[in-house]
């Protein structure tokens, strides 16, 4: 008879833990969406509120229009010069359109706080720091990684060989 058997480890995790945290965290944005258009309903009235969240979601849509055509003129210069043998696109240049393109798609969303990160997103500077901590988060040290070959022109290195016993 086969047996399987198991560490146990993965056993005693919750198969239901990531969708548990993904309606945590839904309800906690939903939450704060609400009281944040409580609050500027407050302020500025309910007209007022529905006038804001229009010119935001339009302004969203201007922004996702000129990140889009931005990326597309990008990727157009990236394929030319690749065909020159040249270099493409870098690694920061993609993440950098794509957080200007999720700022623009918050900014389309109906509520204030998602209108907030998708403003601070389209900050060149906001994006740069986002770049970098992601860039961090990745490499664990802070430190760029070390270069896997060193090219050197002939007269720039020598051979040492070890003497003879």
């Amino acid at each position: 008879m086969l047996r399987l058997r198991s560490n146990g480890a993965i056993m005693h995790r919750p198969i239901v833990r990531l969708p548990v945290l993904v309606v945590t965290y839904l309800a906690l944005w939903l939450g704060a969406e609400l009281a944040a258009f409580a609050a500027v309903v407050h302020l500025i009235g309910i007209a007022g509120a529905i006038v804001a969240c229009i010119l935001t979601s339009l302004a969203g849509l201007s922004t996702l229009r000129r990140v889009g055509l931005s990326a597309v003129l990008r990727l157009r210069q990236a394929v030319a010069r690749r065909t020159s043998e040249q270099s493409g696109l870098s690694r920061e240049a993609v993440l950098d359109g794509t957080l200007a393109g999720l700022g623009a798609m918050l900014l389309i969303l109906p509520g204030f706080v998602s209108d907030l990160v998708g403003l601070a997103l389209a900050a060149p500077s906001v994006r740069f720091w986002v770049t970098e901590r992601l860039k961090l988060g990745r490499l664990g040290n802070g430190r760029p990684p070390a270069p896997r070959a060193i090219e050197l022109a002939p007269r720039e290195w020598s051979r040492h060989d070890a003497p003879s016993p």
